[in-house]
């Protein structure tokens, strides 16, 4: 027995927390942790904690029993998913803090905060497969399953990105042996839009601009176009991997105004030369060296031209290799 399952075993008070604007891969880490330790546990007290998700995951199992209301309960044990520090946590961290046990399983690199019990894999695909390898195999039912797959099914890209591994595909097969309906996870929450959707998509694509001598696609959203198409945070997450898709590029880069000139950056990386992990860290933010994030302030202007500056210490080093060359 590891430790992450002594932690479970001896708490009989336990909470899930993940990052704000929760993706796939939290939903099914956080969830799949849950369905793992009720299924072992029924009568351990076991609450998950995060803001409100996308309702195109509102099939999964624990999906309307998340608690979106911050709380100052004291939980004998905190599982921390697919977030390594407290400032991911939003008006969550409080749990964290509280709690007499706190336990992180993450895949992002880790910034300055250090944990006690943590298991963090920056190479692992994903967060669901960072829990998958600390389960007992023998106890994952149908639903915990449903929950892993689907966060690997996002983080990977459908199992294409440079994160997927042989380990990854041999834990989506172990899955998929569960019984999952694969074909649903994936068309239904990966690439099925609504109108609005694929509006807002084709809006981007249209007035996106090509920077940095064509090795860059940049876009944006305002908050004024957001409303006008009616959509919100949880309904753009998938724009920045279509603007990746692009031949020939080197990065993408998508912005969406969360208040008055205060921006949200997501950054693909398209060139395994290109760390956007390390942009992002200047920043104040963070993630994978092929997908990273953060915030910054002023108009869109600024904030690509600030991105692009930080991208350009790297895209014209003497060394770097553009996808153009």
């Amino acid at each position: 027995m590891n430790e992450f399952a002594k932690l479970i075993e001896a708490a009989d008070s336990i909470c899930i927390l993940g990052h704000t604007n929760p993706d796939g891969d939290c939903l099914g880490s956080t969830l799949g942790t849950k369905s793992y330790i009720k299924n072992l546990y029924p009568d351990k007290k076991v609450n998950v904690y995060l803001q409100t998700a996308n309702e195109k995951f509102r099939f999964m199992p624990g999906f309307d029993e998340i608690i979106h209301v911050p709380s100052d309960r004291k939980y004998q044990l905190c599982i921390m998913c697919d977030c390594n520090g407290y400032d991911r946590l939003g008006d969550y961290k409080t749990l964290a803090e509280n709690a007499g046990t706190l336990y992180v399983a993450d895949h992002h690199i880790p910034g300055s905060q250090k944990f006690e019990h943590s298991t963090i894999i920056p190479e692992a695909s994903s967060a669901c497969e960072v829990i998958f390898d600390l389960l007992d195999k023998d106890k994952i039912t149908k639903e915990t399953a449903e929950c892993l797959y689907l966060g690997m099914v996002h983080d990977t890209g459908v199992f294409k990105y440079s994160c997927t591994s042989q380990h990854t595909m041999e834990i989506a097969g172990f899955l998929m042996s569960k019984g999952i309906d694969f074909g649903h996870i994936i068309d239904d929450t990966f690439f099925t839009k609504t109108y609005p959707q694929q509006q807002v998509l084709g809006r981007v694509l249209m007035e996106s601009l090509m920077v940095m001598d064509g090795r860059c696609l940049a876009g944006w959203l305002t908050c004024k176009e957001m409303k006008f198409y009616n959509v919100t945070s949880k309904d753009i997450d998938g724009i920045v991997s279509v603007m990746r898709e692009t031949r020939g590029i080197d990065c993408a880069i998508f912005i969406y105004e969360m208040t008055n000139q205060n921006f949200k950056v997501s950054l693909r990386s398209n060139n395994h030369m290109l760390d956007v992990a390390r942009v992002a860290a200047h920043f104040g933010g963070g993630g994978h060296k092929m997908a990273a994030g953060c915030t910054l302030q002023g108009s869109y202007h600024d904030v690509i031209n600030n991105i692009t500056k930080e991208l350009s210490l790297q895209m014209y080093a003497p060394e770097f290799v553009s996808n153009r060359s």
